[in-house]
């Protein structure tokens, strides 16, 4: 518990010392006796229009954001503390910090950021600090928590008030080593000021959320906001990668830059890899050594992504050999090249950027002794420029393709399948199959034992946004019960 007055000075002055505030809430669905409501607008919704129900529900007090206020958020409420606070979105993570007593102080947080990979390289590396004993979390697309009891979460990077109540938790529970994805979003919108990053990985750069950004140089900079921070002591930075040098453009002076990759000379480096159906094997060369890794993801960005996390374990000062050996144990992140099936081969990937998907593709087709049959949508309200890029990259690689509904929300879904297919080459014949369902059946009921069936763009998720309605569906459950029949 904390005392109003202490939460608020000095921007809010001369506040009462005997209102006690027993917790922060942005939700007033979520509001309990004694709780701070903190009432802003949002990307959706206006928290300011739900002061009346927070106040029902309990809350000690209430404070919100001045600018612009609706109309129909008057009258505030009189019975309780009522209090205006300038950009108060922007002073969450100060606030969020004094009632949980700073517990990111108390953590080593790692935070990764790039396009693709994020998710990838954080769970493998929650996974190593697992494996080495440490104790561990994961916060990103997955959920929060350790690799082994893994919740959900609402966003890949939660607000700050979610974030700072998470730390406190895992301080609590004695986690000390965190692996957060950091998006793009998070970072522009301030949801990780405050944290103190003692680890920075930076994965890639491609073309994703420009309906936000409107720019790849604006989008780029929102990525390199991460490695700006102070307290950062390592930058993990992908040398392959274009974006790179922005990126480590503003280190602190007492930050030292990791580099990793493959074509560019670099302090992390593979060379003789091979990539196989199980995996790769690959020789690392960094300053640490020479050593063999065996990694059991898929993929020619796969070995990227372990790199990071090798060079990430390696400046943790964990012991170059072992944590070679520690490599072949970690298992891929569900919904991430996750194989379901052998024979025919069927795959699971979240791959619902054009980057991605041709990673994911370019990869199989080099694995495959048949033929490669996908299966993929584009989601509704997102970024429409994408569609026919994936189109067209789909078609490129697949001796197969089935378009089918991602997470239409409140588009047509037939209306993003036709954008999508503005983009397929003309020599490739096209199944257009709304039902998601019934796409992946078609996949499965035309494979033959030797091919390949990626079905790419939900990966992990246990549900489709439908209109404003999420609907219970696994594309890996799907698979099982199809295969099963």
């Amino acid at each position: 518990m904390k005392k109003l007055n202490e939460l608020l000075a000095p921007w809010v002055p001369h506040i009462t010392a005997d209102c006690v505030i027993s917790g922060l809430q942005n939700d007033s669905r979520k509001v309990k006796a004694g709780d701070l409501f903190l009432a802003y607008p949002g990307a959706v919704t206006d928290g300011r229009l739900f002061i009346p129900q927070a106040v029902q529900a309990g809350a000690a007090a209430v404070i919100y954001d001045p600018e612009l206020l609706p109309a129909s958020a008057l009258p505030l409420a009189d019975a309780i503390p009522c209090l205006a606070m300038a950009k108060l979105s922007c002073k969450l993570p100060d606030i969020a910090g004094r009632f949980y007593d700073y517990p990111a102080n108390a953590l080593a947080v790692t935070g990764v950021t790039g396009t693709n990979g994020k998710t990838t390289v954080a769970y493998l590396l929650t996974q190593a600090y697992e494996l080495f004993g440490k104790s561990a979390a994961y916060i990103g697309t997955l959920g929060e928590g350790p690799t082994t009891n893994i919740k959900a979460l609402g966003n890949t990077t939660p607000d700050a008030l979610r974030l700072q109540s998470l730390f406190f938790d895992y301080k609590q529970a004695g986690i000390r080593q965190i692996c957060m994805e950091v998006s793009s979003h998070a970072l522009c919108q301030g949801r990780v000021d405050g944290v103190n990053f003692s680890q920075a990985i930076y994965t890639n750069l491609s073309h994703e959320h420009l309906d936000y950004h409107q720019t790849m140089e604006a989008y780029a900079a929102a990525k390199a906001q991460l490695f700006a921070k102070s307290t950062l002591q390592y930058a993990i930075v992908n040398a392959d990668d274009r974006y790179a040098a922005l990126m480590t453009a503003r280190l602190a002076t007492n930050c030292r830059k990791i580099t990793y990759g493959i074509n560019t000379p670099c302090d992390v480096r593979a060379v003789n890899w091979q990539i196989n159906r199980s995996g790769s094997v690959m020789e690392v060369h960094s300053p640490w050594g020479i050593h063999h890794l065996q990694i059991n993801t898929l993929g020619l960005f796969n070995i990227y992504n372990n790199l990071a996390v090798f060079a990430s374990l390696l400046s943790a000062g964990f012991p170059a050999a072992e944590t070679a050996e520690m490599m072949s144990k970690l298992q891929a992140a569900p919904g991430r090249m996750e194989v379901i099936a052998k024979e025919p081969c069927v795959i699971v990937d979240y791959a619902h950027t054009p980057d991605a998907l041709e990673n994911v593709l370019a990869a199989l087709s080099k694995l495959k002794q048949g033929r490669l049959i996908t299966v993929f949508g584009c989601g509704g309200d997102r970024d429409k420029a994408k569609r026919p890029m994936m189109g067209k990259i789909a078609s490129q690689y697949a001796d197969s393709l089935i378009i089918t509904s991602d997470n239409p929300r409140t588009e047509d879904p037939i209306q993003i399948i036709e954008e999508i297919n503005q983009g397929v080459l003309p020599t490739v014949k096209v199944h257009k199959i709304v039902e998601r369902k019934q796409a992946i059946a078609e996949a499965l009921n035309n494979a033959s034992h030797d091919d390949i069936v990626l079905i790419a763009g939900k990966g992990h998720e246990d549900y489709q946004q439908i209109g404003t309605k999420r609907v219970n569906f696994s594309d890996q459950k799907v698979v099982r019960e199809l295969l099963q029949r």
